[in-house]
């Protein structure tokens, strides 16, 4: 799962690498030719201007060129209209029994004002167990006591309201607050809730990176294997018994992700 994640990291900083490179607002280099050269300007002197187009790299002398006008930089942030999200993230378990977690959570819906977002999403959480914070197995027989593995074989499918906020108008690195609050609804059931801040690093018109630490609750139930004997343990019919054990499961996470 670290590996997925830091792969979607690098896939996140290339798009963001990319999208900022297209949006650098253009130069005119009106020469007394007549010619029209249009690129972005990457060294400026007294005697000689070089440009970029294309990926290349050209220079002119300043005793060619008339004058050199320059494109309006493009707003980075649209306002009112749909938008789209997706995280990756990284948590790591606090508190006991704990769960380390690989996530990916999107979101749709609407950007009514720079400052509210409303929508809606679904969220896709990996969990493994820390088991050294699992109380012991005690089952019937046991030779030797090992730690309860609450064996956490599919992922929990959380689907949540997603409330967000960006802090105040600005076109570069604005501090955001969100909160997503739901339920997993498959194969693992109970209450979700993930509230995160970060910063909102626009590149586009039409593409943002979102960097974040977030906190994240998931309620999960589980069997604690026990002895037969125990008081309320339910038999499972092969000689062991087990109590349903209800957890809030509680991690810190490093997100990051695109907006669209």
């Amino acid at each position: 799962m670290k590996k997925i994640f830091i792969i979607a990291i690098i896939i996140s900083l290339g798009a963001l690498y990319a999208s900022a490179e297209n949006n650098m607002p253009k130069s005119q280099l009106h020469m007394k030719s007549g010619e029209l050269v249009t690129g972005n300007i990457t060294t400026r002197t007294s005697t000689s201007v070089t440009i970029a187009i294309d990926g290349n790299e050209y220079s002119y002398s300043t005793n060619e060129i008339a004058y050199i006008t320059h494109e309006a930089k493009k707003k980075n942030y649209n306002t009112q209209r749909f938008r789209g999200f997706i995280d990756f993230g990284y948590g790591l378990g606090i508190g006991s029994p704990r769960n380390n977690v690989f996530l990916i959570e999107t979101s749709f819906g609407y950007q009514f004002s720079h400052y509210l977002y409303v929508g809606g999403g679904l969220g896709v959480n990996f969990h493994k167990a820390d088991l050294d914070s699992y109380p012991w197995r005690q089952d019937k027989g046991e030779v030797a006591p090992t730690r309860n593995d609450p064996d956490w074989k599919f992922p929990f499918i959380p689907i949540y309201l997603n409330i967000r906020s960006q802090l105040y108008e600005g076109n570069r690195f604005t501090p955001y607050a969100d909160l997503k609050i739901g339920a997993s609804i498959l194969n693992y059931y109970g209450f979700f809730m993930s509230p995160s801040i970060g910063i909102h690093i626009p590149t586009a018109s039409f593409l943002a990176l979102n960097i974040g630490v977030g906190y994240t609750m998931q309620q999960a139930h589980y069997k604690l294997w026990t002895r037969g004997e125990t008081p309320g343990a339910i038999p499972d019919g092969s000689g062991s018994s087990y109590l349903n054990k209800n957890i809030l499961l509680s991690s810190v996470s490093l997100k990051i992700g695109l907006e669209f």
